[in-house]
């Protein structure tokens, strides 16, 4: 075989793999994706997103009412930090005010 026949069937292959081998990468990291899906994870951020649907949001939400058996907080078991900034009702357990976005402390 000539060298030009070499040279042109090596810059055959290594199109193909240029070409192949990012789709054939992405498949893999997608099935990999897929398999360490964790659907209990996806269940608890569905319920955390439910509790945050139902918890007071507003600064007019009277503070009495959080220790009320009605309230939405009362049914989750939760203790409830009130922001100092704008009187925001949040959970204990965070970080940052859903109103305001200031830091709790």
């Amino acid at each position: 075989m000539p060298l030009g026949q070499v040279e042109l069937a090596l810059r055959v292959i290594a199109g193909l793999f240029v070409i192949v081998a990012p789709t054939l990468l992405f498949l893999g990291l997608w099935r990999g994706l897929e398999a360490m899906r964790d659907d209990e994870l996806i269940q608890q951020a569905h319920q955390r997103a439910e509790m945050r649907d139902q918890s007071p949001t507003g600064p007019d939400w009277p503070v009495d009412a959080l220790t009320d058996e009605t309230s939405p907080l009362s049914e989750t078991g939760l203790s409830v930090v009130t922001c100092d900034t704008c009187g925001t009702p949040n959970m204990e357990d965070a970080t940052y005010c859903q109103e305001c976005l200031t830091e709790l402390e």
